[in-house]
């Protein structure tokens, strides 16, 4: 798959451009280069992961119809509990690796300032 300029700007279209550099890139520019390059997964962009599907039609990429852990009632997943305990356990393990990331974040910021 030939990276064309054409292709990169239809991808950084379709980002938010905040520059936010949550995708681990300096710049939603560079992040749109390395998913056009194949270096980055379309759905890396923080601030709005439902451009990857905007950008997995601009790369050719299919993608599945039930993302992020959704799936139709009548379809059983195996190896998922349902129970309202076991969900609040796996909502709190969630909830501490979110703060751990933004507690990182921080960190780095601190950092770069000083």
């Amino acid at each position: 798959m030939a990276v064309t300029k054409e292709k990169i700007r239809e991808i950084h279209e379709t980002l938010p451009k905040l520059n936010c550099g949550f995708c681990g890139f300096g710049s939603c520019g560079q992040f749109a280069r390395a998913v056009a390059e194949g270096k980055a997964s379309p759905f890396g962009c923080r601030q709005n992961p439902w451009s990857g599907y905007r950008i997995s039609e601009i790369m050719g990429v299919k993608v599945p119809a039930y993302s992020y852990g959704y799936q139709p009632a009548s379809v059983s997943r195996p190896g998922v509990s349902s129970s309202a305990k076991a969900l609040r356990k796996e909502i709190q393990g969630l909830s501490q690796s979110v703060d751990d990331m933004l507690a990182r974040i921080e960190k780095l910021k601190t950092r770069k300032q000083n």
